[in-house]
């Protein structure tokens, strides 16, 4: 557990300091991993420059409608490897480094727990999809108060334009594709978020609030935002905050991380089988096929796994 709480206006001067700071190296690492990433597009896509007005329009028109472009699907996941590698797992690796003067490594406190420990995190996250889906389908449905029609309006356009990006980087024409997929929208994901979100700002959190089921799930609400996907904001928030318990009770990122990949892994799998006509469910339209007892059974499931991990962490 976090030690040596700050007090008073210390804490907050202290807090407000490093999230500052945090944020920085956050937009910092956002742009260069733009631009290393448009880089990258420019050189698989072989886009002219002679002409920089019409460059900077198919640049534009390549990242809102990648899916009319040949190849594209290469050039976008090389794009979002860059943005996560310099936004997440280098803006962390930054910060730390300069600010808080220590190293990424330090933020597993104690050895790599055993093969139990990752099992029953893994089993976790693949008991509780029933109720995940359920939990879906009532986001997608909540409606705002009357008066913020603009606001909801705005958000469903940016849902609107994160399923169809979704939807491309999920559509896989080859083996090589789907092994892409994994490598990015799951290992690297899973590192640079864990360390950012987990590692460092719930670490933060927690060291200067002095509590840590708020930094825990002040941690998950802002990665469950920061994806920009309003419609999936509270699922992802309760599976963030999985994984910050995860990083509490056992202090190596390796938990969480392990259980991250598993998550969006076990996602790409189930569309890359039912691409290939492995599997007949759609893995869009799940809900509809899963019963209501077996998302009840889920959440009993998930109790029965979260309670194991803490009393194991609590013995040993």
């Amino acid at each position: 557990m976090e030690e040596n709480y700050y007090q008073g206006p210390t804490r907050w001067l202290g807090l407000s300091s490093n999230l500052l700071s945090l944020l920085g190296f956050f937009l910092v690492g956002s742009f260069l991993g733009q631009f290393f990433g448009l880089l990258a597009v420019v050189a698989l896509m072989e886009f002219p420059t002679q002409n920089i007005e019409a460059f900077q329009t198919q640049i534009l028109d390549f990242i809102s409608h990648p899916q009319k472009y040949e190849g594209a699907f290469h050039a976008m996941m090389a794009l979002q490897w860059f943005s996560a590698l310099f936004t997440f797992l280098l803006g962390a690796w930054a910060y730390l480094r300069f600010v808080e003067k220590r190293s990424i490594f330090d933020l597993n406190r104690v050895e790599a727990p055993g093969f139990q420990v990752f099992s029953w995190a893994i089993l976790t996250v693949l008991v509780g999809m029933p109720a995940m889906e359920y939990l879906i389908e009532w986001n997608q449905h909540i409606q705002l108060p009357a008066g913020y029609e603009g606001l909801e309006k705005a958000m469903q356009n940016s849902e609107k334009s994160m399923e169809e990006l979704t939807k491309f980087l999920l559509n896989f024409h080859s083996d090589m594709d789907f092994a892409l997929a994994v490598m990015v929208i799951a290992g690297m994901a899973a590192l640079g978020e864990e360390i950012f979100f987990r590692g460092v700002l719930q670490s933060m959190f927690e060291r200067y609030i002095g509590n840590k089921h708020v930094a825990i799930w002040l941690a998950a609400a802002i990665f469950s935002f920061i994806h920009f996907q309003f419609y999936g904001f509270f699922p992802r928030m309760f599976l963030g905050a999985f994984f910050g318990y995860l990083y509490v009770w056992y202090r190596s990122i390796w938990v969480p991380i392990a259980a991250h990949f598993f998550n969006n892994a076990w996602t790409l799998l189930m569309h890359y089988l039912y691409q290939q006509k492995n599997i007949s469910i759609d893995p869009v339209d799940m809900v509809n096929s899963i019963p209501w007892w077996s998302a009840v059974l889920s959440v009993v499931l998930v109790g029965f796994y979260i309670r194991r991990l803490h009393t194991y962490r609590t013995e040993n």
